[in-house]
């Protein structure tokens, strides 16, 4: 079997504020697999970034986002890393971001193994403005 993500988004305004939520399911997910997000906000703040994972011969993630396919961590396509390595993430960091391709780029980077599920939801806030 070979890596895949699912994407799955829905989206709800709430007091005049476009509010997407987005759930991935990854399966057969390794150190370097990665998905990307289509149809995101081009301008837009994640606040809430929760991923767990699930099962697999891996023990802990430790998700990385870019701006753009196949990013380097050192380059201006780096949106953020993840600033504690576990098996379950629970980023309530509000986190600005521009995205000219109304895309994002996510690695949940798994420490081991090519068998894991990992599982996802990110909210986003459309617009910058707190």
């Amino acid at each position: 079997m070979a890596y895949s993500a699912t994407v799955s988004k829905d989206s709800d305004v709430t007091d005049g504020r476009k509010i997407h939520k987005i759930s991935i399911v990854e399966d057969e997910a390794a150190a370097a697999s990665e998905f990307s997000i289509p149809g995101v906000p081009e301008a837009g703040r994640i606040v809430s970034y929760r991923a767990t994972l699930i099962s697999g011969s891996g023990a802990t993630i430790n998700p990385i986002i870019g701006l753009a396919a196949s990013f380097a961590a050192s380059s201006q396509n780096h949106l953020a890393t993840n600033s504690t390595t576990a098996a379950h993430v629970n980023d309530q960091t509000e986190l600005v971001y521009f995205s000219s391709s109304s895309s994002l780029h996510i690695r949940s980077t798994v420490n081991a193994g090519s068998d894991n599920v990992v599982h996802t939801e990110i909210v986003i806030l459309e617009g910058c403005q707190s």
